[in-house]
């Protein structure tokens, strides 16, 4: 078979295999949702813009940009006066309440003493949050220590729900932004602690947050959903002639020998004509019999969960938008169509880890030698009769 024979003919049989494992798609719907997942949302854009920029002030000089940390989170002084004037107010009401001529001015001064002391005990819990927040936030958005960079597998998110504006937020919080922006404290109507960032930053924009509930905010961690599918590949699914359990690949990410037409190899010469190499179909039917529950199943699993799912979506398939939330049939709060379609993704996640031949080994063409024939030579018999 020629060489351009081979590997189209395999190449297009394979993607028909492809195409009928993910519900009959064809090849177009296929190609758009790989271009899809090869390029970066605007929003991630963005995201990784703003991170880009802060990042840069803060290796620029690291020192400064540590001590200037000091002035957001609990060295800001807009929580000191708020602290102080909490204390100061559950004094004066103590003292309302002591010299108080008549029950309703008791009451109303107790109601007040009650409030304050319940706003204080918050501001304290605040305190100790925010620190465990700012320590985490400056390693991981970062990428510092033994962290990952943010937005790479195993990094932090930077898109997907609030994690934008967050981000944004908790840089204002720790210093790091411009001279303009500014994190204020103070007192809900409901006499929770809240959280209100202005600045630059934000694009004009305020936010206006309750403290517990902002600063426990998770972007979440991206997976890494290539080695979570290498190691899908690598985990053993059936036997080989030796009945040995093997997985479709092994260490190397090389097909064992059970996925492979071993009785359908052939070589093709390379264009100088000096080498030839091996090639080795693989029993594709096959492999995506082993991994297509597989796939189906540690989607459904995600998707069980719309944050962890809207994490994915966002982050490893880098769509622009979050995933609709709704109350679909099976129980998911995520839209149908797009259940099938995170689906699909999923499953196409794995297409670059799975050639559609095996590369055997490349040796030198050895051209044989053509000898000339021998020519027999026949002695003739000379006679007087020759010469007359």
């Amino acid at each position: 078979m020629a060489k351009q024979d081979n590997f189209t003919v395999i190449n297009k049989q394979f993607k028909q295999i492809w195409n009928d494992a993910t519900y009959g798609v064809v090849e177009e719907a296929s190609s758009v949702i790989s271009k899809a997942k090869a390029a970066m949302s605007e929003s991630q854009k963005k995201a990784a813009e703003v991170q880009k920029d802060v990042s840069s002030r803060f290796f620029k000089n690291t020192e400064a940009a540590l001590i200037a940390t000091q002035k957001g989170g609990i060295k800001n002084p807009s929580l000191a006066n708020l602290g102080n004037s909490i204390i100061w107010g559950i004094y004066h009401a103590s003292a309302d309440m002591e010299n108080a001529t008549d029950r309703v001015q008791r009451q109303e001064a107790s109601s007040k003493v009650g409030s304050l002391q319940k706003s204080l005990t918050e501001l304290y819990s605040v305190i100790e949050l925010g620190k465990q927040t700012d320590s985490l936030f400056l390693l991981e958005y970062f990428g510092r220590e033994d962290k990952k960079f943010p937005g790479q597998p195993g990094g932090m998110a930077l898109v997907g729900g609030e994690t934008p504006i967050w981000c944004k937020t908790m840089v204002i919080r720790n210093g790091l932004a411009t001279e303009d922006s500014k994190e204020e404290y103070y007192i809900g109507d409901d006499d929770e602690i809240r959280l209100k960032y202005t600045g630059k930053i934000l694009d004009g924009i305020t936010v206006d947050k309750p403290a517990i509930q902002w600063l426990s905010y998770d972007p979440g961690i991206i997976i890494d959903l290539k080695k979570e599918n290498i190691k899908m590949l690598q985990t053993p699914s059936t036997l080989d002639s030796a009945g040995k359990q093997v997985g479709i690949l092994d260490n190397s990410l090389q097909y064992n020998d059970p996925f492979l037409l071993l009785d359908k190899k052939y070589q093709e010469v390379s264009d100088n004509g000096k080498t030839q190499t091996e090639f080795i179909p693989v029993n594709m039917p096959f492999v995506i019999q082993i991994i297509k529950p597989k796939i189906k199943a540690r989607a459904t699993a995600l998707l069980e969960d719309y944050v962890t799912a809207n994490l994915v979506w966002r982050n490893v398939f880098n769509m622009p938008e979050d995933l609709k939330f709704t109350v679909a049939p099976n129980g998911n709060n995520v839209d149908p169509s797009q259940q099938v379609e995170f689906q699909k993704l999923m499953f196409e996640s794995v297409k670059p880890l799975l050639p559609v031949v095996a590369i055997g080994a490349t040796t030198e063409v050895i051209k044989k030698e053509v000898k000339p024939e021998a020519t027999e030579v026949v002695e003739e018999e000379l006679t007087v009769d020759q010469f007359n």
